[in-house]
């Protein structure tokens, strides 16, 4: 056990970094990196993207992509996706110390070995997408309010208000990354309060000074962001997030049939883990904990289920929006494993504790599985590798991001921007690595000025005036992109 912080490092290491630099990037992540760039040059405030406010996300994650980048000088594949790396770690680390205080050293390994093995952990770390970085903020201000809420003692080393103060903050700066971290929060903390008669605390002076501290923070940046570019501009972004979040799409309604196939997709993505989570419902389970274990099996429950239900209901979803809520998922597979592989000669095999386990000893846990959990790491092992040795080459193959930007800048002069009107090619867009500007009418094109159009546009192209072409390429989809220049 002296050695599971290596241990646990290490696995983080392998399991995050390995694969940063593999392939191009891919789908949205393009998007990210482009608006990272615009933060070394100066633009940390809000989202730049061509040159025009792009407030559907706060400005979090583009400002994590531009410090990472710093050292490096720009913006790269790799440096785009090292916050994912870190708020991966980070949870990681923080899950491996609840686990540890509660259940001890070897269980508190284990769930830390267990709980990153996952679909969904396998395809967005490393990425240079959003969601990770979400699973950092919202883990982090959980982990501490379990920290706050649990019987620590004398040796806890700040007071509960202190962990209050610091959860709320993680809740303020997850929000300032993706808008939904405050919903993630409340829809975990509001029903483990509920279940354990404690729905007070909403109210007493600790946490609603911990929730001013943090609408403080939010509101100073959008105050900073309105003065420079208007209440419309941030208010319209927001109501559209929400309205295309929320409200059903008008040519195929509300999704009735995924009420039922949503929850299963989530399920399947944790698999095989996900299965012993359906062990934590028995009543039997429940008795081989003592108060410190069941407060821990409360808040995993409460992290995984009401967000689930939540998520399911909102009629746009993505698997991948139930991110943040894995660390529940797995941490309650994990608890189902932990009682499995009890030491099987112990009557019983239960994993009660009547006080944490801190000190080597006699193993009370794993005994009896520690074969089939090397076998487990070791199988996904393997998968990582396949991963990021065939899955990544095969999914980016024939895009050519790459060879077509080395193409458009070979053909537009340094120094000169390009422009944009519909194209919404970021791949393409990022290895261009020059300044491009959107343009909002074709009117606004002038003479000598080269820009991107797309098929549509092309055939439109009398709307801009004289045009010469200058050459015809396709972006990573296979369609026309034309780049002309005005005469």
């Amino acid at each position: 056990m002296r050695f599971a912080p290596l241990s646990v490092a290490g696995w983080c290491t392998f399991l995050f970094l390995y694969g940063i630099s593999a392939g191009p990037l891919y789908r949205t992540e393009s998007l990210r990196a482009i608006i990272g760039r615009e933060c070394l040059q100066g633009n940390w405030l809000y989202p730049i993207l061509y040159g025009e406010p792009f407030l559907t996300k706060p400005p979090g994650h583009y400002a994590a992509i531009g410090l990472c980048s710093l050292p490096f000088g720009e913006v790269t594949s790799a440096s785009a996706r090292l916050p994912s790396v870190f708020a991966a770690t980070l949870a990681i680390v923080l899950l491996h110390g609840m686990f540890r205080r509660v259940l001890g050293e070897r269980e508190a390994l284990f769930a830390a070995l267990v709980i990153p093995c996952s679909v969904l952990w396998l395809d967005k770390v490393p990425s240079a997408e959003i969601d990770m970085s979400l699973v950092g903020w919202v883990t982090a201000a959980l982990v501490l309010f379990h920290r706050a809420i649990s019987n620590q003692g004398a040796d806890a080393p700040r007071s509960p208000t202190s962990f209050l103060l610091l959860s709320l903050l993680c809740v303020a700066g997850g929000t300032l990354t993706k808008w939904t971290a405050p919903a993630f929060f409340y829809l975990t903390v509001i029903p483990l309060l509920a279940w354990r008669r404690q729905l007070s605390l909403l109210f007493d002076w600790s946490h609603l000074l911990a929730v001013a501290l943090a609408v403080l923070v939010c509101a100073l940046w959008a105050l900073a962001v309105i003065q420079q570019v208007g209440w419309d501009a941030l208010a319209n972004t927001i109501r559209q997030e929400v309205a295309y979040r929320f409200a059903p799409k008008a040519s195929k309604g509300y999704p009735w049939a995924e009420l039922a196939t949503y929850p299963l997709a989530v399920f399947a993505a944790h698999l095989p883990v996900s299965a012993f989570a359906l062990l934590t419902f028995r009543r039997s389970f429940w008795a081989k904990w003592d108060a410190r274990g069941k407060l821990l099996l409360q808040l995993l429950h409460c992290w995984t289920w009401p967000n689930l239900l939540f998520w399911t209901l909102v009629p746009n979803h993505n698997v991948r929006y139930a991110l943040p809520l894995s660390a529940g998922l797995m941490g309650l597979g994990v608890m189902g494993l932990l009682s499995l592989l009890a030491n099987p000669a112990r009557k019983g095999g239960g994993c009660r504790r009547t006080r944490p386990t801190r000190v080597a000893g006699p193993p009370t846990a794993l005994a009896g599985g520690v074969r089939l959990v090397v076998v487990f790491l070791l199988s996904w092992i393997v998968a990582k590798v396949v991963f990021v040795e065939v899955v990544i080459p095969q999914r980016t193959a024939g895009r050519n991001a790459e060879s077509t930007a080395a193409e458009l800048r070979e053909r537009v002069p340094v120094g000169q921007p390009l422009y944009l009107f519909k194209l919404k090619d970021e791949g393409v867009m990022f290895y261009y690595a020059r300044p491009a500007v959107r343009l909002n009418h074709p009117r606004e094109l002038s003479t000598g000025a080269f820009a991107v159009l797309i098929r549509q546009e092309w055939e439109d192209r009398a709307a801009f005036g004289p045009l010469e072409l200058v050459c015809w390429m396709h972006d990573q989809q296979g369609d026309p992109l034309i780049l002309v220049r005005g005469k």
